[in-house]
């Protein structure tokens, strides 16, 4: 150890006593300045409102993740910056079952919501966004039941799945053109979905997303604007055969998981994607094409699924299978 470093250490150990959170302030800012090659953990007080923080620094460059709190508070607002580096992300499950959170102010170099965040915050009523914002994450505001209204920022171009489900209150979740992908029920259990959207047979939100079919045929034909489906068969008892438009990209989470009487779905080449737990739970679906595009499979895809798959010889379908144990046939 240098002796200027030796210093700085007798120097905070002397302050211990005086002022410890002077001390934890210090001591990050040295770590930061020195460049520590690993993160730094510590209490960050704001108005009397502490957070704990990781610092990270990766290919998106420096920055700060709020990793937890030690104060509840009924109205919480996530600093721009913790020492001078901007808080880019808060962290899974930190604010989640806060009951007595009612409003969130996010800093405006805020762009990740970790999942499950502000999962059970009952009391929450008001989010306020920031224009960087452009993921939130799966779980990431479910069952906050006083949420009412919603105004998700332009830049958001991802939900997650889970998102605001059983947000039971909420009317307008306002989702921008923008969105080009929403993670299974991201809006299930909510009033927007259940009552202003009930009327809808198809409900296609964002960049083509369909959401939801309230539709009670047995043989569908999703529309041709359609280019992902998130969740919107899921648990759907009555449907048997599905038509899927010829430019649709991608199969998304849960799409048809627990569809029990699906007995057939054509499968597009252009499909370049199929999420996790699509066709879970499909115990009568025969048969299922899989294109050479498709170059992402999620977990669970195909899992108690009664169908024959066929994929194309080389295909990440047939690594899948391979990886994953799973019967298939090269077409």
């Amino acid at each position: 150890m240098s002796e200027i470093s030796h210093k700085n250490v007798l120097s905070v150990r002397a302050a211990i006593l005086a002022k410890i959170l002077l001390i934890a302030a210090s001591v990050a800012a040295l770590c930061v300045i020195a460049g520590c090659s690993s993160d730094f953990i510590g209490p960050y007080d704001m108005a009397n409102l502490y957070f704990t923080y990781s610092h990270v620094s990766d290919s998106d460059g420096e920055y700060m993740i709020i990793t937890g709190h030690t104060v509840s508070q009924t109205d919480v607002t996530i600093p721009d910056t913790i020492y001078g580096i901007p808080v880019k992300e808060v962290g899974e499950s930190v604010f989640a079952g806060e009951e007595k959170l009612a409003s969130v102010t996010f800093g405006k170099n805020v762009t990740k919501i970790g999942a499950n965040a502000f999962g059970g915050c009952t009391s929450l009523e008001t989010v306020n966004w920031n224009v960087s914002m452009s993921d939130i994450g799966d779980y990431a505001f479910q069952n906050c039941h006083s949420l009412v209204s919603v105004a998700i920022p332009e830049n958001v171009t991802s939900i997650g799945r889970g998102a605001f489900y059983d947000c039971r209150w909420l009317k307008e979740p306002g989702i921008p053109a923008t969105v080009s992908s929403i993670g299974g029920r991201a809006f299930s259990r909510t009033a927007w979905l259940d009552t202003t959207r009930a009327a809808d047979e198809f409900v296609t939100v964002g960049d083509g997303i369909l959401i939801a079919y309230h539709g009670n045929q047995a043989n569908v034909t999703v529309p041709q604007n359609v280019k992902q489906i998130a969740g919107a068969f899921a648990g759907n008892l009555g449907v048997e055969k599905v038509t899927l438009p010829s430019h649709i990209q991608s199969i998304g989470d849960m799409a048809f998981m627990g569809c029990t009487k699906l007995e057939e779905v054509t499968v597009p080449d252009s499909v370049t994607e199929i999420g996790a737990d699509a066709f879970c739970g499909c115990t009568s679906l025969h048969a299922l094409h899989l294109g050479s595009q498709i170059a992402a499979v999620g977990d669970k895809a195909f899992e108690h699924c009664g169908a024959s798959l066929y994929v194309k010889e080389g295909s990440t379908a047939e690594a899948y299978c391979k990886q994953n144990g799973i019967a298939y046939s090269i077409v």
